[in-house]
């Protein structure tokens, strides 16, 4: 998965062994299947009918180089992981919660970081209307809110749920569908606030986009020298 190509590459590849296998085969074809690029998931009623389904789409491969990691639950009321979210399906009904994996590193942006205002507060509400979203219930909610607060309060947010419902004054009114867009440095709130101010009040057509400063990292490392585009 190291290069661009290789998702699409991943989903051809693998949608082959499907048709090969388990939509052409009644007797293995699952009663619900999805998969999202090599992360599937199937309803069944045991680990073995699991096994047997993964085994011969893996088996359509001439290489031999498809190996699933399946994870069943050990009892009814378990969840067990499918992308960000965790899911279990209790006396029919399916219910689903928001979900990290451990080894995800609790780090998002942080609220000290040189960045305007509102962009802080944009990612604390998307983190909280993705949990929303992936929660079937209101108790689930409710967890999956807890891992969000979790991860905000390590990044400096003392209370992420009253930040996401800050108002974010930046002086720019109207709409801006006929504005062109003029990008300058990030500053600080006060001065992204005048240059809106002095905009509005000589109703110029411009939206203004604040772009942070160059971080250290850009300037000291580079992990993808070979995605930059250069001219011979």
């Amino acid at each position: 998965m190291g290069c661009k190509p290789s998702p699409i590459c991943a989903v051809i590849r693998v949608y082959t062994f499907e048709r090969r296998s388990i939509f052409t085969d009644v007797h293995y074809l699952p009663t619900v299947y999805g998969r999202y690029i090599d992360d599937a998931f199937t309803l069944t009623a045991s680990k073995d009918q699991a096994s047997k389904i993964f085994d011969k789409i893996a088996a359509e491969d001439p290489d031999k180089r498809i190996a699933w990691e399946i994870e069943y639950p050990e009892e009814s009321t378990s969840f067990i992981p499918f992308l960000g979210t965790e899911i279990r399906v209790v006396n029919g009904n399916v219910e689903y919660k928001f979900f990290r994996k451990p080894q995800k590193k609790n780090i998002t942006l942080h609220y000290r970081s040189h960045h305007p205002l509102k962009t802080k507060v944009e990612v604390v509400r998307n983190f909280y209307r993705t949990a929303e979203m992936s929660s079937s219930s209101t108790t689930l909610k409710e967890e999956s809110y807890k891992i969000v607060d979790k991860l905000l309060k390590n990044n400096g947010y003392i209370s992420p749920r009253d930040f996401k419902n800050l108002y974010v004054q930046t002086g720019e009114k109207g709409g801006s569908n006929d504005k062109v867009c003029l990008k300058l440095p990030y500053i600080s709130e006060k001065v992204s606030y005048e240059i809106n101010r002095f905009i509005h009040r000589y109703k110029l057509p411009i939206k203004t986009v604040f772009i942070p400063g160059t971080k250290l990292r850009q300037i000291f490392c580079c992990s993808r020298p070979y995605d930059k585009i250069t001219c011979d």
